[in-house]
């Protein structure tokens, strides 16, 4: 015990992992939530939880070089995600929790931080006005204003390899 106490006090005790019901996801103890299907790490919590506000596409881009500059989690190479990536999270067999306690459901692993957005803009453009990303209670690919900051937030990626 006292081994524990001194180690904690110092500063060198590793973070406990734990692990989703499927063991598909690992909560690495430091906000951070690895894939092992894809080899992603996402950050546990989507933007909005982690600031507060909702961000347009433009802010979701400024979001991202943030937490690179202060050096989230220890890493150093956060990215906005593709549409791709944001729809391997999607599963609609597993409910998250609702939209900040509302009525629409939030389809990913409860490893998650609980009842962020379910609007998360991924690094995709199209045309000069307009960004696609999810939506998490249908898993559809969304189509909407860079400008727009209605319920929207970012949730970082980064690959393992």
């Amino acid at each position: 015990m006292f081994l524990a106490l001194a180690l904690l006090l110092s500063g060198q005790a590793e973070a406990v992992a734990t692990w989703s019901a499927d063991k598909r996801f690992k909560d690495n103890g430091d906000k951070t939530v690895t894939d092992t299907k894809t080899s992603l790490m996402w950050m546990k919590e989507d933007s909005y939880l982690h600031s507060g506000h909702w961000v347009n596409w433009f802010e979701s881009i400024q979001f991202i070089k943030e937490i690179n500059k202060e050096g989230f989690a220890n890493q150093y190479d956060w990215q906005l995600p593709t549409v791709t990536q944001l729809t391997t999270l999607y599963e609609m067999s597993k409910t998250n929790s609702k939209v900040l306690g509302k009525g629409m459901n939030i389809h990913i692993d409860s490893i998650f931080s609980k009842e962020g957005s379910a609007s998360l803009w991924s690094i995709e453009e199209n045309g000069n006005y307009n960004a696609f990303g999810v939506v998490f209670n249908t898993g559809k690919r969304f189509n909407k204003s860079k400008k727009s900051t209605f319920r929207k937030a970012v949730r970082a990626v980064r690959h393992l390899n």
